[in-house]
């Protein structure tokens, strides 16, 4: 680890803490695997600027340090369901609005595209709300959106899309679909289907999946399906489904791009006298809450949603701190949830 790597980690420690807290050399020392004498001098070095006050063993915050009433912040949920009702971006949002908080800056609003869809809401908004930068939760290539990009500096976006030229905090979709696929293929399944509202990298995850395990590309069995006016809601999953079991022969796994897809696919099929997983499996993605309460239990990929709104908030802060800084793309881990709607035995 670079010593200013190291030594942000420290800073970003202590702003977390109590700012009485005494952190220990020694601990320090421990949890980044290096010496004492080395955490001494990324010490001193974050004394010397002003950030952190010495004391016999270790260091604590300056109290002048902790930063407040650090200005206004926007956020904008692409999402055009209501802002508290998205159970994804709700974790999202709970992260931004605790990292925000500990870094002392204030939330000017927070807005769905529902409710700023064109360059006059979006500039009324501008006008009215003066802005020290934009966290964009999710991606949409709408007008209201690209005023606010033309408008606002910096901003940072949580997304699934690679091409944005900003500082963007993802998940790695690809690698959590490629495990859905694997597990599946390990438990016998070969006709693998899949239901999502757009292709992203969920879906180039899934086709990696299906060639690392040799299993065939049936396009007829991909659903990509036109969301509705509130998204990718469970509705979205019943139809998916009501199309992939028309087809003959039927799939053996429904792999949805999301757990909302996954919860209507599943309703849709045992309304409709399938037995889930001994008809067909099905899984999700994000493994929002409601995941582990259907029935049975829905496999599906974590998630980190309140550290993809925590890094967002962070990063804000940190280009405000250094305009001049590249943009980052930052990609947190996907971990396998094993249920019992794929059909694994657990013990």
């Amino acid at each position: 680890m670079k010593k200013s790597q190291r030594q942000d980690l420290i800073l970003r420690q202590l702003l977390g803490a109590s700012s009485q807290q005494l952190h220990a050399t020694r601990e320090l020392a421990r949890q980044f695997g290096v010496s004492e004498s080395t955490i001494r001098r990324d010490l001193q070095d974050l004394a010397d600027s002003g950030l952190l006050q010495r004391q016999y063993g270790g260091a604590q915050l300056r109290r002048s340090a902790r930063p407040r009433d650090s200005g206004p912040v926007g956020i904008l949920l692409v999402s055009r369901i209501d802002k508290y009702r998205d159970p994804f971006y709700n974790m999202v949002l709970e992260g931004v609005d605790r990292a925000l908080d500990r870094l002392g800056f204030q939330i000017a609003f927070v807005k769905t595209i529902h409710e700023v869809s064109s360059r006059a809401q979006a500039k009324k908004l501008l006008d009215s709300n003066p802005l020290r930068g934009l966290i964009l939760l999710g991606a949409a290539d709408i007008e209201s959106v690209k005023y606010l990009r033309e408008h606002i500096a910096p901003v940072v976006t949580v997304t699934d899309d690679f091409d944005l030229e900003d500082d963007l905090v993802l998940f790695d979709g690809v690698r959590g679909m490629r495990q859905i696929t694997a597990h599946l293929a390990k438990l016998g399944h070969r006709r693998l289907a899949y239901i999502s509202g757009y292709a992203d990298i969920r879906y180039s995850g899934f086709l990696k999946g299906l060639a690392d395990c040799d299993l065939k590309r049936e396009p007829a069995l991909h659903q990509i399906l036109e969301p509705g006016p509130s998204g990718w809601t469970p509705d979205l999953g019943e139809r998916g489904a009501r199309s992939l079991m028309r087809q003959s022969p039927k799939p053996d796994a429904i792999v949805c791009a999301s757990d909302r897809l996954a919860i209507g696919a599943m309703a849709w099929l045992q309304r409709n006298g399938y037995r889930i997983p001994d008809d067909i499996a099905v899984t999700g993605f994000d493994n929002i809450p409601e995941s582990d309460f259907t029935f049975p239990p829905l496999t599906t990929i974590h998630v980190h949603k309140t550290l993809l709104g925590e890094l967002a908030a962070e990063r804000l802060a940190r280009r405000l701190a250094n305009p001049v800084e590249v943009y980052l793309k930052i990609t947190t881990p996907t971990e396998l949830v094993i249920r019992q709607s794929c059909g694994a035995r657990l013990r």
